[in-house]
């Protein structure tokens, strides 16, 4: 599963569709798999891929996937800018473009932080000094 670029710039004219959804849920998944590899223990989320026109979310799919996202920040970091994900979803409660913006720019900001610290890791551990490419 690759990492797909996240729409973080919903409008209130905007339509989300089950593709929107997926792709959180994929991204979700992908970080999932980067902090398992960083941290070198599993971080399980519980994620559904295969969503089409034919079905309907409900308010406890969108509490498992706003408990995904805050697992995920609770296993590494929660970056400035960080939202924190709306947990208490419940029948009749409206999503609406600010809530699509909050789920993708959280796992955009997780994402960028990760690749970061593993970015920083290649040089812990080493004796580097100078410009020149000498080591002492």
């Amino acid at each position: 599963m690759p990492w797909l670029t996240p729409k973080t710039d919903w409008k209130e004219s905007d339509y989300y569709n089950f593709a929107d959804l997926n792709r959180v849920e994929s991204n979700s998944e992908y970080i999932a798999s980067l902090l398992t590899s960083y941290r070198g223990q599993p971080v399980t989320i519980t994620v559904v891929t295969n969503r089409d026109m034919r079905r309907i979310e409900f308010y406890d799919s969108m509490n498992r996937i706003e408990a995904n996202i805050q697992t995920l920040a609770d296993n590494f970091f929660e970056p400035v800018g960080w939202e924190t994900p709306k947990t208490n979803w419940a029948s009749g409660k409206p999503f609406d473009y600010r809530d699509a913006n909050r789920l993708e720019r959280n796992l955009q900001l997780l994402h960028d932080l990760i690749l970061k610290a593993f970015d920083t890791l290649k040089y812990c551990g080493t004796f580097y000094a100078g410009e020149d490419g000498e080591i002492f």
